[in-house]
């Protein structure tokens, strides 16, 4: 009853009224047609949340209608959920689920990060095309570390002494659920990265896992071989 937007509006106006309040009040101020508005307040009196009654106009003629709040209760907001509880359950599952699980989890971050790759391809192919395609994979990496960074991960690409590029994320993006199952979530970001990479690659990508918060490192590294040039 109150999932629209003005007859929800209505209520509050009503709610925080000093006075009784008229069909035309409400009209006046939600610029809606008096028959609209006197919908609304009907409908607000049918559920027991305004109580409506008859009052005579100074000036006499026909009495008008007008309306205040019952009194009853009513919940607007929604109970507190636990993510991070319903996180664990689930990691929980997975790892019993032993290899089986093993299998989900890579399964589900590679889909994952191929979508990342794919979405970053997208953004980066105006500037791609206006480069000749002279942009090297790491720009590819690069706007992948831009996304994962607005999910919460502070991630960046760098080099290492033998020009291999490595995504580094400087914080884990699941350090809540990582900390009790390292295992099972370093597992799931070095999958995202393996399919971040396979959109840049012409074969399966060499990604390895060189350093991991959860594991007490002060980064999350991941270096990737195989990379080629985005022709």
């Amino acid at each position: 009853m109150l999932a629209d937007p003005t007859r929800y509006s209505i209520y509050q106006y009503v709610l925080a009224a000093p006075a009784p309040v008229h069909v035309a009040d409400v009209a006046k101020r939600f610029d809606l047609h008096p028959n609209v508005a006197r919908m609304h307040l009907g409908k607000l009196a049918e559920i027991g949340l305004l109580v409506v009654r008859s009052e005579k106009k100074a000036k006499g003629g026909r009495p008008g209608y007008v309306y205040t709040p019952s009194g009853n209760a009513v919940s607007l907001t929604v109970q507190a959920r636990d993510f991070q509880l319903l996180a664990d359950l689930l990691v929980q599952s997975l790892a019993l689920l032993g290899d089986g699980g093993k299998e989900a989890v890579e399964q589900i971050g590679n889909t994952f990060g191929r979508r990342l790759g794919r979405e970053a391809l997208e953004k980066l192919a105006p500037a791609l095309a206006a480069a000749n395609g002279s942009s090297g994979p790491e720009a590819l990496l690069e706007a992948c570390a831009i996304a994962l960074n607005r999910l919460g991960v502070s991630a960046h690409v760098a080099r290492s002494g033998d020009g291999r590029p490595s995504l580094i994320m400087r914080s884990c993006g699941f350090q809540e659920v990582a900390s009790s199952h390292p295992e099972q979530v370093c597992h799931l970001c070095k999958a995202m990265v393996e399919g971040v990479a396979q959109t840049c690659v012409e074969a399966h990508p060499d990604v390895t896992q060189a350093g991991t918060v959860p594991k007490g490192d002060k980064e999350c590294v991941y270096e990737v071989n195989g990379l080629i040039r985005l022709e």
